[in-house]
């Protein structure tokens, strides 16, 4: 952690990270180098659910919970089994969507668990963004940069900003959906995608939310 933490400000002083810092960083365990895994930076959090006509009523903008989904597969590290491959990502994914009334092509928005580069990967995949084996390709001409057709992770996310286990991502989407995000602000914020992973990568919760003002 002495290394990582190093490495990191180094890099903050100097200049914003680059493909060839990233590439140049020394391995973890293959095929993961250091900035492929998520910081450790361990914080606090609340968020407040109540009814939608209360909500309206309240001091911040509302966002809509409008569907969810949990999966547990119980395959963890089983030997020739898909662990790793698949996800309860894919149950969860298609769960929240249905409650929601949305399909994958709807979404505006997605906030990934980013515990480590391969679980967002894995995790379009099984949310159906693309097919199996073709994360990297689809991410790879930017389509979840800022400016992107897919934002992801729009405040940094684990990888990139700060750890609250699960609640990383759903503190930005929620961030996002009440448009008090500032420069990073997103225009279309009507269907966002959140999404939870833990247990090496055994456990898995989706939310779908909607923004303010849709």
């Amino acid at each position: 952690m002495r290394h990582q933490c190093h490495a990191l400000h180094s890099l903050t002083k100097s200049a914003p990270l680059t493909l060839e810092d990233y590439h140049n960083s020394r391995w973890v365990a293959e095929p993961l180098h250091l900035f492929d895994c998520c910081l450790v930076s361990n914080g606090a959090v609340c968020v407040i659910v109540t009814a939608a006509d209360r909500a309206r009523d309240l001091a911040q903008p509302p966002v809509d919970v409008l569907g969810w989904g949990q999966a547990h597969p119980g395959r963890v590290m089983h030997r020739d089994s898909d662990f790793g491959l698949l996800t309860g990502a894919a149950d969860a994914g298609p769960a929240a969507l249905w409650m929601a009334s949305v399909t994958a092509d709807d979404v505006d928005l997605l906030e990934l668990y980013d515990s480590y580069t391969f679980t967002v990967l894995i995790t379009l995949e099984d949310y159906g963004f693309c097919p199996k084996g073709e994360g990297g390709k689809f991410v790879s001409d930017g389509i979840l940069a800022p400016g992107g057709a897919l934002p992801c992770n729009t405040g940094g996310g684990q990888l990139s900003s700060y750890d609250l286990t699960g609640f990383t991502p759903i503190v930005e989407a929620v961030i996002q959906g009440r448009g008090q995000a500032g420069a990073r602000q997103v225009d279309k914020k009507d269907v966002i995608m959140v999404s939870g992973s833990g247990g090496v990568l055994e456990h898995h919760a989706t939310l779908v939310l909607s923004g303010a003002g849709r």
